[in-house]
This record gives structure tokens, sequence and C-alpha cells, in this order.
């Protein structure tokens, strides 16, 4: 009983952790290309492309059949780039696109009534 006590008091008095620093004061559009796609049932070769403009903390994904309202930002410390919609038409969407290029997109929706994950993998690029 006493562990658990020291443990639970250290625990309290512990520091949090810093956070890391999100910038959103940049603006850029990204052009992004996904080659492959993974559900439940396995993963298929892709051909989808959007451009992601970036003003700051909000980010607009544009794709040949939507434009989608994203909220998100850049980590500065690592350079990731993260935005997500916010829920409709039962689907949702989550953009992370990395440093070094790498980018993934996840839509989560209903198929038949049942909830469907879609992970997207692929590249990013800044559009000149």
């Amino acid at each position: 009983m006493r562990h658990l006590l020291f443990a639970f008091g250290a625990l309290v008095l512990a520091q949090p952790a810093p956070a890391q620093d999100i910038t959103d004061d940049v603006a850029y559009v990204l052009r992004c290309h996904f080659s492959r796609s993974c559900s439940g049932g396995g993963c298929g070769e892709e051909n989808h492309d959007i451009l992601l403009e970036v003003e700051g903390a909000g980010a607009t994904l544009r794709d040949e059949t939507q434009e989608l309202a994203l909220s998100g930002g850049i980590d500065t410390a690592t350079g990731q780039v993260s935005f997500v919609s916010e829920p409709a038409d039962n689907a949702s969407y989550f953009v992370s696109v990395f440093e070094e290029g790498g980018a993934l997109m996840t839509t989560h929706t209903q198929a038949e009534g049942k909830p469907l994950g879609i992970t997207f993998d692929g590249a990013c690029w800044e559009d000149s």
C-alpha cells in the first residue's frame, strides 16, 4: 500500500511535460497523391489526388468531388502538419503530412450501417 501511495504522490507532484510548439502562422498549398488505400478488407492500389490549401490553423481539402474545411496546424518541432475535419454527412477526415513528405489521410464513415475506416498513404509536396 505504501508503494501505491508513493507512486500516486509522485504522479501528482510530477511537472507536466512541455507542450510541442504548434504554430498557426503559415500559408501555403500542398499537392498530395495517394497511391494505396487500406480498410478492414485489406489494402489495394489507389490513384487519389488532393490539394491542401493551408492558412494558419485552418486548411481546405479539395479533390474532384469535394471542398472540405479542416482545422489543425504544424508542429514546428517535428515538421508534421495535421488537420482534421468536423464530422459531416456521416464522415470525417484526418490528414497528416510528415517533414519528409510522406502523407496519410484517414476517412471515418459508415457502410451499410457499420463503421468503416479507410487509410490512404502517399506523398505531398509544396505546390509552386
